[in-house]
């Protein structure tokens, strides 16, 4: 497992873009739109497009996520 590796960009120009950050392997969600309401929700943008929103959600972000997604990868590799 991976997870005692530290994977933090605190470079990165976005840093913090989560509460609770422990990962940014996966800066952008690669599950983006999981339209999981646990995760995020629709909204309307100030140009009426309904888009999803899921800036509350740091759950690609949990080391124990993250490499479990590697795990999964590794076996269908």
């Amino acid at each position: 497992m991976m997870s005692d590796v530290l994977r933090i960009n605190k470079a990165c120009e976005y840093y913090p873009c989560h509460l609770g950050l422990e990962d940014c392997t996966f800066c952008w969600c690669p599950f983006y739109p999981c339209k999981d309401e646990e995760k995020g929700k629709y909204v309307r943008t100030k140009k009426g497009q309904r888009v999803w929103d899921c800036c509350g959600c740091n759950w690609i972000h949990q080391k124990d996520v993250v490499d479990r997604i590697f795990e999964i990868i590794k076996q269908k590799f």
